[in-house]
């Protein structure tokens, strides 16, 4: 029964991104509206909390998770302050507390 959970879980998460800000945290509202901007999406983005300075980012569009993946490392402006970030891929075993290994060749 647990593969079957692991599965639900993942199911919908195959479009998934993690965002992940060095410092700082810009307010969610915030995000939700300037990220599908930066990354210039053309469909839908959801951005959700997964802990800390890192967000999920799912995409409704096959282009627009390839497009967020090949900005491996980003900056993003709001309000004078500047934000680095890292994008990879989201997986299953992802932890947030511990550093990826996983990069995009």
């Amino acid at each position: 029964m647990e593969e079957r959970q692991d599965f639900m879980i993942e199911e919908g998460l195959h479009q998934a991104v993690v965002f992940k800000l060095s410092h700082g945290v810009p307010d969610l509202k915030v995000l939700r509206s300037i990220l599908p901007k930066h990354l210039g999406t053309k469909g839908n983005c959801l951005i959700g909390l997964l802990a800390p300075r890192q967000f999920l980012l799912r995409f409704d569009l096959y282009e627009d998770y390839v497009l967020a993946l090949s900005r491996s490392v980003n900056y993003i402006l709001n309000n004078g302050e500047e934000y680095q970030c890292k994008v990879f891929p989201w997986s299953i075993g992802y932890n947030p507390k511990e550093e990826t290994t996983l990069a995009m060749v």
